[in-house]
């Protein structure tokens, strides 16, 4: 009997040993950060993603696109204005496009020291062939780097803000006012992600208020009239995509006392090929005038070809592709006068 009583409990010893070495060996099998990331960099401080794949390359894009995730920020830039409206001061370029790029998603498509993405740690799986990959950002050193970039954009915000109330005209006005609003964007888009980093929980505030801002946009947006007249064939359909053009910009469409002139001209012309189909030829200028200066922008103009199964389909066509033109290359010409304005 004590014997029986002993083998039992030997076989119950031998089976715990092996549940236990079995479960270690299962434990073993992985790093602990492969899991518990954290347990090597603490939240506080660290930003982390854990990836895994096929390949040591793919899983460290992985686990890099599992961080760009947590700087995803949409922001609305209207890139045409921060183009257009440019401006050097002291002989240094405002640089709106690195600070773009720092709350844009793609910036954090590959390993970079701009963003101090590093790879921590990797493991190989040999059973499975699959690698691992931890890749880690650290909250202090990237706080630092946002930080900078708010103060530039501060700097520049806060310059066009003093420069839109000391400003001798409306357009002029409104041009630097224009430059501000699309500064605040990425000042706001910056702060987003600052917040994330910060480990005090000091972001600063907009040095400007955006309130303000709105507020005076809108009234000059019933201050600066723009005068449409149109001519040629399809004269109702360009004045009609002028109109959106000129709200686009901001301003007023309107006859009485114009600040701005605009005078365009649209043809569509039938044309005659040997081959199936109806094709038309579309012919567009556009003239505008600053009529508080006295300037003229250079005749715009731009033409094409357009073919389809039907005379009324091919002239749809023709008038999409006006509209397009309008509100991207002639929006830009159109934008780069306006700046001439304020241009020292």
């Amino acid at each position: 009997m004590i014997k029986n009583l002993c083998f039992g409990g030997f076989l119950i010893l031998l089976l715990f040993g092996c549940a236990s070495s079995a479960s270690s060996t299962k434990t073993n099998n992985f790093p602990e950060w492969v899991e518990n990331p954290n347990g090597l960099y603490p939240k506080r401080l660290y930003l982390t993603a854990v990836s895994s794949a096929s390949s040591l390359d793919e899983a460290r894009q992985r686990s890099i696109a599992s961080l760009s995730s947590i700087f995803s920020v949409n922001v609305n830039l209207d890139r045409r204005i921060l183009e257009s409206y440019s401006e050097k001061k002291k002989d240094e370029e405002i640089d709106w496009e690195h600070s773009v790029n720092l709350v844009n998603r793609s910036v954090l498509t590959s390993e970079n020291e701009l963003i101090n993405v590093r790879t921590a740690k990797t493991y190989l799986d040999e059973k499975t062939a699959t690698f691992y990959v931890l890749s880690i950002i650290s909250k202090a050193e990237t706080e630092m780097l946002y930080l900078e970039e708010i103060k530039k954009n501060d700097k520049s915000l806060v310059s066009f803000y003093q420069e839109a109330d000391l400003a001798e005209n409306k357009i002029t006005k409104f041009i630097y006012l224009k430059k501000c609003m699309e500064l605040i964007k990425i000042g706001e888009a910056l702060r987003s992600i600052h917040r994330i980093l910060s480990l005090m929980g000091d972001t600063p505030p907009l040095p400007v208020p955006k309130e303000d801002i709105q507020v005076k946009l809108q009234e000059l947006k019933t201050q600066i009239i723009a005068k449409i007249e149109t001519s040629g064939s399809e004269k109702e359909k360009l004045s009609s995509y002028l109109r959106e053009v000129v709200y686009q910009t901001g301003f007023s469409v309107g006859e009485g006392n114009p600040d701005i002139i605009i005078k365009g001209n649209l043809d569509i012309a039938p044309l005659e090929f040997p081959r199936e189909g109806e094709f038309v030829r579309w012919e567009l200028t556009v003239d505008v005038t600053n009529a508080m200066t006295g300037n003229t922008m250079n005749t715009y103009t731009a033409s094409a070809r357009e073919g389809h199964v039907s005379r009324e389909s091919v002239k749809g066509r023709a008038l999409d592709k006006v509209k397009e033109e309008l509100n991207n290359n002639f929006y830009e010409n159109f934008t780069a006068f306006l700046s001439e304005s304020y241009e020292k």
